[in-house]
């Protein structure tokens, strides 16, 4: 089983909404305001302390006017994952999984 690095994931993810809200010209008061949140929990957000819901991401996404993906994290796979889908599938499957992850990365 491969585990998602949680910490890198939500320390990507609040990169990203530090650098569309600098680009926004948008302080972190002014983000906190009108997602409703304290400016203490942009912070953390931006620094990838806090957790968040869904909601709250696509919250984020609206407050900043752009579209979730903008904001998703790049999802690294590891060799374990690689692995376990050599086991599992053919080749013609483990092409198709490649082409699939690759098309991801490049948008």
């Amino acid at each position: 089983m491969v585990a998602l690095d949680k910490d890198a994931f939500y320390l990507d993810l609040g990169q990203k909404v530090r650098a569309v809200r600098e680009e926004r010209k948008l302080t972190q008061e002014a983000l906190a305001s009108l997602l409703g949140i304290t400016r203490t929990s942009v912070t953390n957000i931006e620094k990838g302390r806090q957790k968040m819901f869904l909601h709250t991401f696509l919250e984020i996404a609206q407050g900043l006017s752009v579209s979730p993906d903008v904001l998703m994290p790049s999802m690294q796979y590891s060799s374990s994952l690689e692995d376990a889908l050599k086991e599992q599938l053919n080749q013609k499957e483990l092409n198709w999984v490649q082409e699939a992850m690759n098309e991801i990365q490049r948008d």
